[in-house]
């Protein structure tokens, strides 16, 4: 049972500007009133039936609930132009992820998700699309060596996290193994922890450029931190004997990877020639996504060096400098809503009240950003496609980077549903529910 509490209740001075974003948004994004993005690259079409439905769930709506199951068809049917990328952000996986999540949230029927052709005919037999993602994805994962992402967003921890949410459905406990034996097989042993490298073939081509010899990544989004979280859900499942040693030396590692004292960040980005420097507070890159991942995973697995760290780390992002935050923008990825929720999650779980008031201060940022009139809802997204040029400010709808996300983050704070879609970026767990029982270990 979940025990969701609204932070923003309706007394709260933020909660109409708050309702008039989310309500701006949606309608906006429905309409399609929006320039498309200059870099070319729309939101996925999954997206907007993950955003439907949670409106309709919060608000109680058939009409949400009608576009939800509308859009969802509408993404099954173009499945095959998805086919071309893995990709749990922006593939066939997370494709198959939404499909599988919101089956579960909107107890759809059967004959939601009769899609084209997605898999190799023999890999795929009964036509049903979660079928046929299974077969793609396995398909791809029988190899003798992985050499693509080992990542969230587009690597090996994306897949698994697809095959955790269909789990224990279909051959969902097969590509768990096979994820697992790809991790296993490309851990890098050093001393006695283990740790997984990013080689100079799948970075962007700026990083290529600065690290030749690729590096260890420690983003939540791109990095290790993600690989950890998987390898706690499926040893506290006990679907795999070899992930909780993966786990325990990953960890150790991870943890000894902690800056000086007086850093502004506990941990680098990514680490490459023995060099670092700070990150952001937020969750793509940084401590707070980090600290995401090493609460769930201390819940799980009580050993007591791992939870006084994270409880440290804890302490380090509530005293955080806001003026040394690195935020400009709002988006969940790296903005303000995307802290605002992080911590909001956090209290949701642990009941640390000033992990409330954190994501309170960091909603009441996120609506100050706002420009009425401007992008989607009053919000655009900062990018640098080059980090040496100028930062391009455009409207976005997209759930990561976008409108979509925020409107999501601010839905979570006004009411009591509980936004069980952010498993999609590791912050919760579908095995692992927020109740009231599970705020003991902190209290």
């Amino acid at each position: 049972m979940s025990h969701w509490i609204p932070i923003l209740e309706p007394s709260n001075r933020l909660a109409p500007e708050a309702w008039d974003v989310v309500n701006t948004i949606a309608h906006a994004v429905h309409a399609r009133a929006y320039p498309p993005a200059s870099n070319g690259r729309p939101h996925w079409q999954y997206e907007d039936p993950l955003f439907y439905a949670y409106l309709a769930l919060a608000l109680d709506d058939q009409v949400w609930l009608d576009r939800a199951l509308e859009s969802l068809n509408a993404a099954v049917s173009d499945a095959p132009v998805l086919q071309r990328h893995l990709d749990l952000f922006g593939g066939v996986s997370g494709l198959g992820w939404s499909v599988a999540h919101l089956c579960h949230r909107l107890a759809c029927v059967p004959d939601l998700v009769q899609p084209g052709e997605v898999a190799p005919p023999e890999e795929a037999g009964d036509g049903d699309l979660s079928a046929a993602v299974d077969a793609f994805l396995i398909h791809r994962l029988q190899c003798e060596k992985w050499y693509g992402a080992y990542d969230l967003i587009s690597g090996l921890v994306g897949f698994g996290t697809y095959f955790l949410e269909r789990f224990p459905a279909g051959h969902s406990l097969q590509g768990i193994k096979l994820v697992v034996d790809h991790l296993q097989a490309n851990s890098q042993r050093l001393g006695c922890w283990i740790a997984w490298h990013s080689s100079s073939a799948l970075l962007p081509d700026w990083q290529r450029a600065l690290y030749p010899d690729g590096y260890y990544n420690l983003g939540v989004a791109h990095g290790i931190p993600g690989i950890l979280h998987f390898l706690g859900e499926v040893a506290a499942a006990s679907i795999d004997g070899r992930a909780g040693t993966l786990l325990e030396e990953g960890m150790d590692w991870l943890i000894a990877q902690k800056r000086p004292a007086g850093s502004v960040s506990w941990f680098s980005p990514w680490l490459a020639r023995s060099v670092a420097h700070d990150s952001r507070l937020a969750w793509c890159y940084g401590d707070l996504g980090i600290l995401t991942v090493l609460l769930q995973i201390v819940r799980r697995f009580p050993k007591q060096q791992w939870k006084n760290f994270a409880l440290g780390l804890l302490e380090h992002c509530l005293a955080w400098p806001v003026e040394r935050a690195g935020i400009s923008d709002a988006p969940l990825c790296h903005g303000a809503a995307g802290a605002a929720h992080v911590f909001n999650r956090i209290y949701q779980t642990h009941g640390d009240l000033r992990c409330r008031d954190a994501a309170v201060a960091w909603f009441e940022r996120t609506l100050a950003m706002r420009v009425p009139g401007a992008g989607i809802g009053g919000f655009l997204s900062a990018s640098r496609p080059d980090p040496n040029g100028p930062t391009l400010w455009e409207a976005s709808a997209a759930l990561l980077d976008g409108a979509m996300g925020i409107a999501l983050a601010l839905l979570s704070a006004l009411t009591p549903t509980e936004p069980q879609w952010d498993r999609m970026m590791l912050l919760s767990s579908r095995f692992l529910a927020s109740s009231s029982k599970s705020r003991e270990i902190f209290l």
